[in-house]
C-alpha cells in the first residue's frame, strides 16, 4: 500500500517485468474482480476486431481442387 499515487506509479514502473529469484514479476494496480473482467472483455473484443479487419479482403490460394470445379464451386 502506498499513501501517494506517485509512489505507487513509480513502484509499478520500476518493478514490473523485473526478475526476482528467476521469476518475472507482474506489478500493477490492484483491481476489483468486476473491473478486471471488464478490462479483459474490452481487450478481447479489440483483439477480435483487429483479427477480422486484418484478414478482410485477403486473397487465398487453394491447392489440389478438382479440375472440373468452376468459380461457383460446381463441377
Amino acid at each position: 500500500s502506498f499513501e501517494r499515487h506517485e509512489d505507487a506509479k513509480r513502484a509499478v514502473d520500476e518493478m514490473n517485468g523485473k526478475k526476482l529469484n528467476g521469476k518475472q514479476l507482474y506489478v500493477a494496480r490492484a483491481q476489483k474482480k468486476g473491473e478486471r473482467q471488464t478490462e479483459l472483455k474490452r481487450k478481447f473484443q479489440q483483439m477480435k476486431q483487429d483479427g477480422t479487419t486484418r484478414y478482410q479482403g485477403v486473397n487465398l490460394y487453394v491447392k489440389n481442387l478438382e479440375d472440373s470445379l468452376d468459380d461457383e464451386g460446381s463441377a
